[in-house]
């Protein structure tokens, strides 16, 4: 149980951390996009694009963290 805990927190985290990169990320490169073409570009696309790069960031962290412990604990079960 306390992997699948240690797993979903690594994911959340995860998931949380990548969200406010890609923000940041996205609203930089729209900032150039509008001194480039001197228009407004809708600035809410960066939380729009930010969401599914989120999720996914979360699910890989989750399924990573989960696989390599369910790995470890058959690792150390033949050592003792």
């Amino acid at each position: 149980m306390g992997k699948l805990a240690l797993s979903a927190a690594i994911g959340l985290v995860s998931g949380v951390i990548c969200f406010f990169l890609s923000v940041a990320f996205l609203c930089f490169v729209l900032l150039i996009i509008r001194a480039v073409t001197h228009s407004v570009p809708d600035m809410t696309l960066t939380y729009k694009a930010a969401a599914p790069v989120a999720l996914l960031a979360a699910l890989t962290g989750f399924t990573v963290t989960l696989v390599r412990a369910v790995r470890n604990r058959g690792v150390d079960s033949r050592a003792e």
